[in-house]
């Protein structure tokens, strides 16, 4: 899991906030690998209708997507820096998804920090978008034209609520929202700890907002650009690669570019004329790769 910066202090609310934070995360990652498999199922021609009673994985192939070209290029694209190498974004991508996924809490590194980030702004980019489109007036009366559009036979099957159906509500006047609440009751877990952290500073009224402003920073996906982060070293990748970063006098003062974890194994080995011996090398690794699946 992703592991949160400046945590409340208390070991059940924390736990909680953590795992909700990282869990619609993932949600929102397995959005946008399944957005890309079925646009590319509807390509090849596909994808038919059973499609929609399947699972994310039923539908998706994450070892298959790891050799996907398009793929890379689409995430690559989106979500990680311009010179970024196109054969490593498939890789970098879904190790965010395994962290995310993993019972260890982990700090990502710069990379990966940088696909989260792009992650959680282009989400919010996107209800903004959707929000203003409402408002500009572009979805009013499209549910006419897409009930319209079926025959009468197949519209009787759905007349108790035709807008159930296409599990979308036309309502013009609701918004989306970056908002999801934590359900009860956990929220109340948290908002009772955030009460007890802020006691010594605040009392009445103003100790309830500040616990209650705290909580809403957990379940409003606008403020993970601040929460889900200790800094934005990441957004340097805009402008260097991770290698450049890291010669960077910048880097000695700041430590932007963590040193990678190495592990140190030893294995067997038989020189030519037979002789045994033992030789140790040295290994980059991922601490989420060294996970079971």
């Amino acid at each position: 899991m992703l592991q949160l910066p400046n945590p409340i202090g208390d070991e059940k609310a924390d736990k909680i906030i953590t795992e909700f934070v990282n869990y619609r995360l993932m949600e929102i990652m397995e959005d946008i690998i399944l957005d890309e498999v079925v646009w590319g199922m509807a390509q090849r021609g596909e994808l038919d209708e059973s499609a929609s009673t399947k699972s994310f994985d039923e539908l998706v192939d994450l070892k298959e997507l790891m050799l996907d070209d398009e793929f890379a290029a689409a995430v690559s694209m989106s979500y990680l820096p311009d010179n970024y190498p196109l054969e490593k974004a498939n890789k970098k991508f879904f190790g965010l998804y395994k962290l995310l996924k993993a019972k260890k809490e982990y700090v990502p590194d710069l990379t990966t920090e940088y696909v989260l980030y792009s992650i959680i702004e282009s989400e919010i980019g996107e209800v903004d978008m959707i929000n203003q489109d409402i408002e500009d007036g572009l979805f009013d009366g499209l549910e006419d034209d897409m009930i319209d559009g079926f025959d009468e036979d197949f519209d009787e099957d759905y007349d108790d609520d035709e807008d159930d159906f296409f599990g979308v509500d036309f309502d013009d006047d609701e918004e989306l929202s970056t908002v999801e609440r934590i359900p009860e009751p956990d929220r109340s877990v948290v908002k009772k700890a955030a009460l007890e952290s802020y006691k010594g500073d605040f009392e009445g009224e103003e100790l309830e907002e500040t616990a209650e402003y705290l909580v809403n920073c957990y379940e409003d996906l606008r403020e993970y650009l601040d929460i889900c982060f200790w800094d934005t070293d990441c957004l340097f990748l805009d402008d260097y690669t991770e290698e450049q970063l890291a010669q960077l006098d910048l880097n000695e003062q700041l430590g932007i570019v963590a040193e990678k974890e190495k592990k140190i194994i030893e294995f067997p080995f038989q020189n030519k004329e037979g002789k045994q011996t033992r030789i140790k090398a040295e290994l980059d690794i991922d601490p989420w790769d060294l996970e079971d699946e």
